[in-house]
C-alpha cells in the first residue's frame, strides 16, 4: 500500500543494519524507546520477533518505504496494544525528516493498518516536529501532563 510516495511493509531480516543505525540515531533514542543494545544482532532478534508479536495481538510495527524503493528503510510506524487505548509512535531517519514522511506514513497506517478505532499518541512536547505530525495525521489534544493526541476514525 502506498500513498504520497510513501508505503509501509513488514520488517525484514535484511532490514537489521537499517534499525541498528536507527536505534542509534541521538534524536530517536531521546525520543522513542529503543533498547540499550543497539547492535545489528540485538535489531535481527527484535525483526525475528515481529510476526509473533503482531499474531499475539502486541504490536504491529511498519516499515515506512519510499514509492519506488520498498528496500530502503525511512522509518517506522507502529501501534502497541499494551495500554488501553492503544499507543502509536512513529519515527524517520535523518534523512527522511522534514520531507512529509512522517505524516504520510501515520496516515497510510491509520486509513489501512490500524486494527483498532481509537489510538494515542504520548509526544513530549519539546518534539514539536511529532506533535505537528499527530495533528497533521488528525489527532487531537487531550489534557495531561504530556502532550496526548488522540484519534478517533472518523464514521463513514
Amino acid at each position: 500500500m502506498r500513498t504520497v510516495g510513501v508505503g509501509l511493509r513488514p520488517w525484514r531480516p535484511a532490514d537489521a543494519p537499517a534499525l541498528a543505525s536507527a536505534w542509534a540515531d541521538p534524536d530517536i533514542a531521546r525520543w522513542t524507546a529503543v533498547p540499550d543494545d543497539r547492535s545489528v544482532a540485538a535489531a535481527a532478534r527484535w525483526i525475528a520477533g515481529w510476526d509473533e508479536r503482531r499474531r499475539r495481538g502486541l504490536a504491529l510495527d511498519l516499515v515506512a518505504t519510499a514509492a519506488g524503493d520498498d528496500d530502503t528503510v525511512l522509518g517506522e510506524v507502529g501501534v502497541a496494544f499494551v495500554a488501553d487505548p492503544p499507543t502509536m509512535g512513529w519515527w524517520v531517519v535523518p534523512s527522511a525528516r522534514g520531507h512529509g514522511v512522517a505524516t504520510a506514513a501515520v496516515r497510510l497506517f491509520l486509513a489501512e493498518f490500524l486494527p483498532v478505532d481509537e489510538v494515542v499518541a504520548e509526544v513530549d512536547e519539546a518534539n514539536p516536529a511529532s506533535i505537528a505530525v499527530a495533528r497533521a495525521a488528525g489527532f487531537e489534544s487531550v489534557p495531561s501532563k504530556r502532550t496526548v493526541l488522540r484519534y478517533h476514525r472518523p464514521r463513514p
